[in-house]
Parts: C-alpha cells; sequence; structure tokens
C-alpha cells in the first residue's frame, strides 16, 4: 500500500472515529436528556445504566479521533502550528476536559441516585453544571467540524 492509500485509510478512520465518538456521546445524551424530562426513575436509570459503556467507547473513541487527526496533519505536511490546528487541539481540549471531568461523574451519579429515586435525582436532572457541560460540548464539536473543514488562518 503506498503513502497517499495510507493516507486515505488514516483519513476514512478519523471521519468514522469521529461520527462513532459523537453518536456514542453527545448522541446518547440527547437520548438521554428526553427521557429525563420523562421523569421516570426507572426508565432513566435503564437508559443511563445502559449507555455508560458506550459514552466510555465514545470518549475512547475522541481520544483515537484526535491521534489520527494528528497523524493525518503531519502525513498532509501541515503546520502543526497553524492557527486552525492551534485552535483544534484547543477545542479538543475542552471536548475532553468537559467529559472526563464533568460529564462522567454527573452521568455516573445520575444512575446512582436512579436506583433510589428521590430529591438527588431530581436534583442533578435540573442541574445547571449538566447544561453548562452540554452547551461546552457542543461548541466544541462545531468548532472542531468548522476548523477541520475550513482551516482558517
Amino acid at each position: 500500500m503506498g503513502a497517499h492509500q495510507m493516507t486515505e485509510v488514516l483519513l476514512y478512520l478519523h471521519i468514522l472515529l469521529f461520527v462513532f465518538s459523537f453518536a456514542f456521546t453527545a448522541g446518547i445524551s440527547i437520548l438521554g436528556d428526553r427521557v429525563a424530562r420523562m421523569h421516570d426513575a426507572a426508565a432513566v436509570h435503564a437508559l443511563f445504566s445502559a449507555a455508560r459503556p458506550l459514552n466510555i467507547a465514545g470518549g475512547i473513541g475522541w481520544i483515537l479521533t484526535a491521534l489520527t487527526g494528528g497523524a493525518l496533519a503531519q502525513a498532509y505536511g501541515y503546520n502543526m502550528g497553524a492557527p486552525w490546528l492551534l485552535g483544534s487541539f484547543a477545542a479538543f481540549a475542552v471536548l475532553i476536559l468537559t467529559g472526563f471531568l464533568l460529564h462522567s461523574p454527573w452521568h455516573a451519579k445520575v444512575i446512582a441516585a436512579s436506583a433510589s429515586p428521590g430529591p438527588e435525582l431530581k436534583a442533578l436532572l435540573h442541574s445547571p453544571l449538566h447544561r453548562i457541560a452540554s452547551a461546552l460540548s457542543a461548541i466544541s464539536i462545531l468548532t472542531l467540524l468548522y476548523l477541520m473543514t475550513a482551516r482558517p488562518g
């Protein structure tokens, strides 16, 4: 396999990992938020428990997406100090930190609280921190999409 073909395979893998990671984190989170609005603790517990390993796989997928992206940037000879790449690195850092420091602990707390529902579950489901984390994640993903496609600067 030639260098050009290998780069094309890497690009395909990078895009595939992005889609996989988005589906297993943001996609499932959107569904989780909809189920949470039903205020049915059993449904919340079932969904969040089933989604937990998928969210973790999605988080690992984001890291693999970044690694393949870095390899692609090298393969294409991009300047690693280009503004669009530095912005991408920053957006990725925000995304990963938000996922592992905010989303993941919140998700674990929702699973625990929904096992024996009470005021703690309601407080978690209406947590402003969760809304802020979701907004940060969405902005990070949209920023990454823009920077990866437009490559400004």
